[in-house]
């Protein structure tokens, strides 16, 4: 009997789907759960200040506005990464700035970031997929010239770089916290950060907002526990995985249509949320699981990134093996995507084509980038199902 796989789990213990469940039904009311959690992230974190948002582009914004940059400042992106972070920065007044990636991080180069350094104000980087970045190399750049590091570190919560959690290494770090992340609230966004002014700053723009209404906490909830359901075993098996296996057959532009996000202008003027208190109800519970869930993690995706080891047509990422990364996805390039998705769709198993965009006229590497899954959720039988079925799928390739 095939095991369907989904690409990404939202994994629930008992305790957290009795409080989603409570959620969804309306029952709201967790005092002080925001600052509960707040104050956990600090100790998790090792940082001097946690601020708890309503969304990850809600944290960035918060972050730029906290290190108080001049208008229409200059801020250096990667030129690989996500349409959120430039619709943040654009919609703030600031000029992105674009600068190469290493094509086998994917991450920003530091030794090609300095030619982007001439005027800049700021740089904004990422962990892509939870592998860690050059961190020592994008310091050295930033010293250089006497800018702050803004550290997306969404898809690395709970990743480490010695002693340095992710979100910690930059001046200030901003976490999304959506289904799908390392750690999840159903919405949500997170601010840490060492600096007192920039905490300042920010607190003083948010003010006493305790977050939005119980109706829309409700709503995120009842949606959450919907996408639990359909990336549990039962769910995925009976629902998920044969409408997406028909989709991908009978209309696949209909389902990379069902994955589009629309790209719109980000509007910082409008009302800005603290995360409610129900969420950081489930932001605590969550911070208690992550190194566990880390580390399934992390032992399955180097099991499988040995696994397919000199396999012809797949190109396998670099990553600093003394990091603890979090490996929020595997990703790989190969000029045979479609082909491998839909073997492996065929499978059994979920992936996701690339949902990074390039922006900028240059890009570091042409091949399209597929997403493989990996969480908590599946066994070492799993992984080696899997390693198996991309080997059989491109042996003639």
């Amino acid at each position: 009997m095939l095991r369907a796989i989904p690409r990404h789990n939202v994994n629930l213990t008992s305790t957290e789907l009795r409080l989603v469940l409570q959620g969804a039904m309306g029952r709201v009311s967790h005092p002080d759960g925001r600052a509960q959690f707040e104050a956990n992230a600090v100790r998790y974190f090792g940082a001097a200040h946690a601020i708890a948002v309503e969304s990850g582009r809600t944290a960035l914004h918060m972050a730029l506005e906290g290190l108080d940059l001049v208008d229409g400042a200059v801020v250096v992106l990667p030129r690989y990464c996500f349409f959120s972070l430039v619709k943040v920065v654009e919609g703030m007044g600031y000029r992105p700035r674009f600068a190469p990636v290493d094509p086998e991080t994917f991450a920003l180069d530091p030794a090609r970031l300095v030619h982007a350094m001439n005027g800049a104000h700021a740089i904004v980087f990422i962990h892509p997929f939870g592998q860690l970045a050059d961190v020592a190399g994008l310091q050295a750049v930033a010293a250089v010239h006497g800018v702050p590091l803004i550290e997306d570190a969404s898809q690395a919560t709970g990743a480490r770089w010695g002693r340095h959690q992710a979100g910690t290494i930059g001046d200030v770090g901003v976490f999304s916290m959506v289904s799908g992340k390392n750690l999840q609230t159903f919405g949500g966004g997170l601010v840490v950060t060492q600096r007192d002014d920039v905490a300042r700053r920010i607190q003083a723009r948010l003010g006493t907002d305790t977050g939005k209404n119980d109706a829309q906490i409700s709503q995120a909830f009842r949606a959450g526990l919907q996408r639990w359901f359909l990336t549990s075993p039962a769910g995925f098996k009976s629902i998920m995985h044969p409408a997406t296996l028909a989709l991908a057959t009978l209309a696949p532009a209909k389902l990379e249509g069902m994955l589009y996000e629309e790209r719109q202008a980000y509007e910082p003027d409008r009302a800005i949320h603290r995360l409610s208190d129900a969420q950081g109800a489930l932001g605590v519970l969550e911070l208690d699981q992550l190194d566990r869930r880390n580390a399934i993690r992390r032992a399955h995706a180097l099991r499988m990134l040995d696994g397919l080891k000199g396999i012809h047509g797949i190109h396998l990422p670099r990553f600093d093996p003394s990091a603890e990364n979090s490996f929020n996805a595997v990703a790989v390039r190969s000029h045979w995507v479609p082909e491998l998705a839909q073997g492996l769709r065929r499978a059994g198993f979920d992936t996701r084509t690339d949902y990074m965009e390039w922006f900028g006229d240059d890009r570091d590497f042409d091949e399209p980038v597929l997403y493989l899954p990996n969480h908590p959720g599946m066994t070492e039988d799993d992984i080696d199902r899997l390693v198996a079925a991309v080997r059989r799928i491109l042996r003639h390739r």
